[in-house]
């Protein structure tokens, strides 16, 4: 995608680059904020919000959308939820990658934000990016663009993917940067396959992304017939 990618394109990365670099410098005092103001209200809310980047809950669910879809002859929902299990896999084959590579610890090792061990392949720390938040957004923001001709699909749909980074902070998971990068992953991530997926009629029958669950990783498998 990169080498098709124009200057706004590139504008969009620059203040994706800027405003992660922005909340780095934030990262110690949010954390200390998040951690010093809980309350059993916000503890639910941040199991709830934890839940919802969770593979193991969100591909159940959008699966079963893709079976009203395909019981209801819906094509428009049939399409919506591949189009989202796409984008999950997508976003989460990127921010899996980073992860490795960075090896940022994460905030509940009591380490510094700065105590980054990448660039080098290891599945020590993997704080950065957040995965749950990418998931989220990346689901999110292809229901948001799907149904926007409802008006409250969007607000509500990026609400729950906003409360997932929320509660990945809350959680002491992850720095505030890492939820700010992962969210905008799992966004243009769905962007750029909303672009290239518009009007194609064939996406059902040349996608199939099937979800993989078991005690040690929460993904999905991916083919795609060329």
């Amino acid at each position: 995608m990169p080498f098709h990618w124009d200057k706004k394109d590139w504008l969009k990365l620059g203040m994706v680059v800027g405003a992660t670099g922005s909340l780095m410098l934030l990262d110690q005092k949010i954390k200390t904020f998040s951690q010093n103001n809980k309350s059993p209200v916000a503890s639910k809310f941040a199991v709830l919000g934890n839940d919802l980047g969770n593979g193991a809950y969100t591909l159940p669910a959008v699966g079963s959308f893709y079976l009203y879809g395909y019981l209801a002859d819906d094509n428009k929902a049939r399409k919506t939820s591949l189009l989202a299990l796409e984008s999950f896999a997508l976003s989460g084959l990127l921010t899996s990658g980073l992860k490795v590579l960075a090896e940022r610890h994460r905030p509940s090792t009591g380490d510094l934000p700065t105590a980054w061990d990448g660039p080098r392949v290891s599945m020590k720390n993997l704080s950065f990016s957040s995965g749950h938040t990418a998931s989220a957004f990346s689901i999110a923001t292809v229901f948001a663009e799907q149904y926007k001709d409802h008006a409250w699909v969007p607000p509500v749909a990026y609400s729950l993917a906003t409360l997932t980074g929320l509660s990945r902070i809350y959680s002491n998971a992850h720095w505030s940067s890492d939820v700010f990068f992962g969210g905008a992953i799992g966004y243009f991530m769905s962007k750029a396959i909303l672009k290239l997926r518009k009007d194609d009629e064939k996406t059902a029958t040349h996608l199939m992304i099937l979800p993989a669950v078991s005690k040690e990783m929460t993904g999905v498998r991916v083919k795609y017939d060329f």
